[in-house]
């Protein structure tokens, strides 16, 4: 009897625990347009607060043929060196871009960085903690 408990408590366990980002969902969820709430979290105080800014941030869409728009043109060829591509996967809680437009006569120097970490995703609301940036949330276009 006790090894039974035992094997019931280590499957709930089993179960219950996840990799990181798993919960998060998947590649289709993630489909369509999403707007900034102009809203960034701050980690020292663990609250949102509202970005005060004369310029528009972008809007970005994630097509189910996995390319990345950005204010719905294709988010690589916006700018040289910059972190977002063409296309896009998503695994894990992460998405990391690729097709990225090539500069010539252009050193890049530009920060590294291997992609956004989706924090959360629930309904209409996408949280993205950004490279270069920080933590943003986006509303989903209807």
């Amino acid at each position: 009897m006790r090894t039974l408990f035992v094997a019931i408590l280590m499957a709930l366990a089993v179960v219950s625990c996840k990799q990181d980002g798993q919960s998060i969902g998947t590649q289709e969820s993630i489909v369509g347009k999403w707007a900034p709430t102009y809203e960034i979290f701050d980690e020292s105080t663990q609250k949102w607060s509202s970005i005060q800014t004369l310029v528009a941030l972008p809007t970005y869409e994630f097509t189910s043929d996995a390319r990345v728009l950005q204010n719905d043109k294709p988010a690589g060829d916006q700018d040289c060196c910059g972190f977002i591509g063409n296309k896009y996967a998503f695994k894990n809680g992460k998405i990391t871009f690729s097709d990225f437009k090539i500069c010539p006569n252009v050193s890049c120097y530009a920060l590294h960085c291997d992609g956004w970490i989706v924090r959360k995703l629930e309904g209409d609301i996408m949280e993205i903690a950004q490279c270069p940036g920080g933590i943003m949330r986006y509303k989903r276009v209807k």
